[in-house]
């Protein structure tokens, strides 16, 4: 399996999974991504367009999971708002 253009040449490929139905499928390709601090595995769409679509993380120190799920996904931004920085945070650091 060729790596994706966001995943690292050092990820080892895990599986694949579809999303979706009927017309509406695509294919997530899972990858575990290990550090010394943590293991990731990410799943991204094979379209070429590498949408993040899951992922978990298990860090060791301290103990602890993180986990994702992308729903609703559009290859657009409905609402550029989203990206002001609000008021009271645009004197921070």
């Amino acid at each position: 399996m060729e790596h994706d253009r966001c995943i690292p040449e050092t990820a080892t490929f895990v599986r694949s999974s579809t999303f979706g139905y009927g017309q509406k499928q695509l294919i997530g390709d899972t990858w575990r991504i290990q550090k010394d601090e943590f293991i990731n595995y990410a799943t991204v769409s094979r379209d070429g367009l590498c949408v993040p679509l899951a992922g978990q993380v298990f860090f060791q120190k301290p103990a602890m999971v993180s986990s994702m799920t992308t729903t609703d996904f559009v290859p657009q931004i409905d609402d550029p708002s989203i990206f002001d920085i609000p008021t009271e945070c645009q004197s921070a650091v």
